[in-house]
């Protein structure tokens, strides 16, 4: 049996605000954090985890602050996913997000400068939306028998892979981020399941679409399927060479974009939901 896919080891909860954002696909509202407990506040781990819609609010500290009395800090959230531009009821929710953090520290948070309103940034979001639709990098597979898949006798193999059924049917592949590698599901056939591999969001995608690809050889062994690509065509040895040396391109392309695969950034905007 081949080995489950494996991510890299889970950030801390300090290396979640341990970046700086990138002003190219984020809208950045930047503080300036007077005293050492207001930035203690500021950091507090509870505030880590925030989201509006289907895309996430980053806090984060200033990779050059040191051990002083005043910090540079800032709030952002992505001006598009692989789905959307940020909305307008997005862009609104972040908004009051930020204002009642203000709120709370009061004096001690000093904006550096306006909020912008959404029509301020509505031209940028929908460049940035372009600009990510144009690096998606969803890999699709599909495993396809002469005869309908027993699901019972296939849900074993899937969970063997590492693949939860989160849904009747529906499996999903997450990182030990808890961030999805790879959805599997039935397509409008019950004799054909469907596989998505994510590129953008693994740390090691060669590594892990092999891995990924070892996984559906030994079910389609199993099962007597054929392995085919997103245009149908049975994808040999040679047929999935090609496909890794796409994914080398794809992956030189994102990174020359700013968007490393399995970074923060690219797990937020390429995310499968």
């Amino acid at each position: 049996m081949p080995a489950k896919t494996r991510g890299e080891k889970p950030d801390t909860p300090l290396d979640l605000y341990k970046f700086e954002p990138d002003a190219r696909y984020e809208c950045i509202i930047k503080f300036l954090i007077l005293g050492r407990q207001a930035l203690d506040i500021f950091l507090n781990e509870k505030n880590q985890k925030k989201e509006v819609g289907s895309k996430r609010i980053f806090i984060s500290s200033s990779l050059n602050n040191t051990q002083i009395s005043n910090s540079q800090v800032s709030i952002s959230i992505v001006l598009a996913d692989r789905f959307a531009p940020i909305s307008d009821s997005e862009y609104r929710s972040f908004v009051d997000y930020v204002e009642g953090v203000k709120d709370k520290l009061g004096s001690k948070a000093v904006l550096k400068e306006p909020i912008p309103v959404y029509s301020d940034i509505l031209k940028s979001s929908t460049e940035t939306y372009r600009k990510v639709k144009s690096l998606d990098s969803i890999l699709e597979f599909s495993l396809k028998s002469s005869d309908i898949i027993d699901l019972n006798l296939f849900r074993n193999y899937m969970e063997k892979l590492g693949y939860m059924e989160t849904l009747p049917s529906k499996f999903v592949l997450f990182d030990t981020t808890e961030t999805k590698l790879s959805v599997a599901e039935f397509s409008n056939s019950k004799n054909i399941f469907k596989f998505l591999f994510n590129i953008a969001i693994s740390n090691n995608p060669i590594q892990n679409l092999r891995d990924m690809f070892d996984g559906l050889r030994w079910i389609a062994d199993h099962f007597q399927c054929q392995i085919l690509d997103k245009n149908h065509n049975e994808v040999g040895e040679q047929s999935f060479e090609n496909i890794l040396n796409q994914v080398e391109i794809r992956v030189s392309k994102l990174k020359v974009a700013g968007l490393f695969p399995g970074s923060r950034l690219s797990r937020e905007v390429f995310k499968l939901r």
